[in-house]
């Protein structure tokens, strides 16, 4: 039995007409899908606050809810909560997603970064090899996405910035919406290296293409196939490549609430 992860979840009397009643849900994939309004991002930010953020469940309007294990059993389980952040702001500098993406590379006043991640290196050097190993693998995803316009990952003297094919630097701020959605997900999934953790991504697709949707999940698990994954979306191209059978249908478990 996968006791860090979510096995279940119920809850009643959803605003005030719906009752959710999810059970066996996958250790390792789940791929919500539904209608416009249908409740998704509901379902999983009651999840997320449930076991995360008491004040934020008091917030959504319900009348119960009930999760196995329970928040207290999960306690010391990690869990990340992505949520799509790109959002129209008069500077880009000022954009959510932006700075969001810039605490996941530098600083982080709750989770780790990408660079206080690498000074592991130097504070257990006996994980030297591991951790440059597996900064490299993360390169290697990222310039395998980024290949089609002519970008490569650069850590140096402190910075993250991409090498265009002609030789110029492009900084993060430079990154177009989609590739800035691409490198927050990969961070923040990269940044759990590896450890055993529930992931909310909701609606991942908005700003990434077609092909990007369809690598998308096999690249989140391969950075952290520990992981329990419970991703919200409308697009098929999400799962349309070998995923079908971790679909969950919204009209499937919510009903009319008795």
């Amino acid at each position: 039995m996968n006791t860090n992860k979510i096995q279940s979840f119920f809850v009643k009397s959803l605003w005030d007409e719906k009752e959710v009643r999810w059970d066996n849900i996958n250790p390792d994939m789940n791929i919500l899908v539904g209608i416009n309004g249908s409740g998704k991002t509901t379902l999983a930010n009651l999840m997320y606050a449930y076991y995360r953020d008491p004040k934020a469940l008091g917030k959504i309007r319900h009348s119960e809810a009930i999760g196995t294990p329970d928040a207290s059993q999960l306690a010391d389980t990690e869990m990340v909560y992505v949520r799509n952040l790109d959002v129209p702001t008069r500077r880009k500098e000022e954009s959510p997603l932006l700075l969001e993406l810039e605490n996941a590379v530098y600083q982080n006043k709750t989770n780790t970064s990408l660079f206080s991640y690498r000074m592991k290196m130097i504070d257990y050097p006996e994980r030297y090899n591991e951790i440059q190993s597996r900064i490299q693998r993360l390169q290697q995803l990222v310039d395998g996405l980024f290949a089609e316009t002519g970008k490569t990952m650069v850590i140096r003297d402190g910075r993250l910035y991409f090498a265009t094919a002609k030789g110029n630097q492009c900084q993060l701020t430079d990154l177009s919406s989609g590739e800035k959605q691409m490198l927050l997900i990969l961070l923040r999934v990269f940044l759990l290296e590896e450890k055993p953790a529930v992931v909310f991504l909701d609606e991942p697709e908005i700003s990434l293409h077609i092909g990007w949707q369809q690598q998308l999940l096999d690249t989140l698990v391969s950075l952290d196939p520990n992981a329990q994954f419970i991703v919200t979306t409308h697009s098929p191209s999400m799962f349309g490549r070998g995923w079908g059978d971790k679909v969950i249908y919204m009209e499937d478990i919510v009903k009319t609430a008795k």
